[in-house]
């Protein structure tokens, strides 16, 4: 399955591409970055995209400092159906799982290519979802980092049950690799964004 990644500056580029993959997708993923944790800003407006009554399921994906500070609430009440958090951006992870449960939405972990497994390890039986980076998080269209690969074949030993995604340089060259490795889906954006046809590009990513 292919989860395109919705980054936008503003709400009109946020309409506009969800325009472009609604006809393709059941799932979309809305990236939300601080300025912070990351050096990069998103538009992310949680009353609006309330309102918006997407036509689609979204995840979102918390690019930002202490998300245990307001953030999760916010998008379990904007209608996140799960909701991903990074753990090097917490010192209260079991607070961020307990907090995402607690308004029944899917508990995902992101970790970054240099961070290693052990962070993780705790969890992987408290969540539902690991999302694996394969760039350090900030800017669209980076070159993918292969160390991801490794990750997500041990994190699939590690916990056989949980969802596995790959965020990040994630392209046709590389995807049936990332689908081998024990992905259950991708996360795109600039491989799908920048091409002129977005159905072949999801089409081909999807290519197992």
């Amino acid at each position: 399955m292919v989860i395109p990644a919705i980054l936008a500056k503003s709400q009109k580029e946020f309409q506009e591409k969800i325009k472009l993959i609604q006809p393709y997708v059941e799932i979309i993923q809305i990236d939300v970055m601080d300025g912070a944790f990351v050096p990069n800003t998103t538009w992310a407006d949680t009353d609006v995209i309330e309102h918006l009554h997407l036509p689609m399921k979204f995840e979102a994906h918390l690019m930002v400092e202490n998300p245990e500070r307001g953030t999760i609430e916010e998008w379990a009440e904007a209608g996140a159906f799960r909701i991903i958090f990074h753990i090097e951006s917490t010192q209260k992870p079991e607070e961020c799982i307990k907090q995402i449960k607690k308004f029944k939405r899917e508990a995902g972990i992101a970790i970054n290519p240099k961070t290693p497994l052990a962070k993780i390890k705790p969890f992987l039986k408290k969540i539902d979802y690991v999302l694996a980076m394969g760039v350090t998080p900030g800017f669209s269209g980076q070159k993918f980092q292969s160390i991801a690969l490794q990750k997500i074949k041990q994190i699939r030993k590690m916990a056989p049950t949980v969802k596995i995604s790959v965020d990040g340089g994630v392209d046709r060259k590389n995807s049936k690799k990332l689908y081998s490795a024990g992905s259950d889906s991708l996360c795109a954006a600039s491989s799908i964004f920048k091409e002129k046809n977005i159905r072949k590009a999801i089409e081909e990513l999807n290519n197992k």
